[in-house]
């Protein structure tokens, strides 16, 4: 099995180093990623010249977004993976955010070239968590084939400590609302946003994240002519 492997918090993440070497264990790993943090990009592409230095055969960093690492791997190098994997992202791609996100964007991309993807991510405090189930869960993907060319999957793994054993569960996604509170200081903007306080559904991705178990959910993008 080919993968392409792919992220937006950059090459040289941790979590993303650890996800090489579980992906290792299953086939063969082709990296196109990021040189930098490419958080919040979406489906974001460059419309000048993309650069890259290739490190090795199979590595290449990438000046660009994660939809040009997509575009440059697949478009330029003519790579034909059988699943293109995204992450694992620091922090949760969950709900709203689904649709900044530059780990689910690469996805988003990767099914509209007509390729299987699916997204990582993790709680900022879920090293431990991601440690212990990462390969399992992967695992759980590949043998009941959930990858699809026609809706992304969307994996999100918890904080650590708050339940002694993790469940996989099916979610939908909660859209808890918010309003930005940002502030301005000598012509910069700081963005920041803050959630109502509600109790989310206990089916949701919110809501099986805060029960300490992993939520995995497809997320349609509708591109069609398929």
């Amino acid at each position: 099995m080919k993968f392409l492997l792919v992220n937006d918090d950059g090459i040289y993440s941790e979590r993303f180093v650890f996800t090489e070497e579980i992906l290792k264990k299953k086939g063969e790993v082709i990296v196109f990623a990021p040189m930098f943090e490419q958080s919040g990009k979406s489906m974001g592409i460059s419309t000048r010249e993309i650069t890259f230095k290739k490190l090795d055969k199979n590595h290449y960093a990438v000046d660009g977004t994660p939809v040009d690492c997509i575009n440059l791997a697949i478009q330029g190098f003519n790579i034909a993976p059988d699943i293109v994997i995204s992450g694992i992202n620091k922090g949760f791609n969950i709900g709203v955010d689904v649709f900044y996100s530059g780990t689910v964007g690469a996805c988003f991309q990767a099914n509209y070239l007509g390729y299987k993807a699916v997204a990582f991510s993790g709680s900022y405090k879920g090293e431990k968590v991601i440690q212990n189930y990462f390969e399992s869960t992967l695992d759980f993907i590949l043998e009941n084939k959930l990858p699809s060319s026609q809706r992304v999957l969307n994996v999100n793994f918890p904080e650590d400590g708050i339940k002694p054993n993790a469940d996989l569960i099916e979610t939908e996604s909660f859209y808890p609302i918010n309003r930005l509170a940002g502030s301005i200081t000598h012509n910069r903007y700081t963005f920041k946003r803050q959630f109502e306080e509600v109790k989310p559904p206990k089916t949701s991705d919110l809501g099986v994240l805060k029960n300490g178990n992993i939520s995995y959910q497809f997320l349609e993008p509708r591109f069609g002519n398929k």
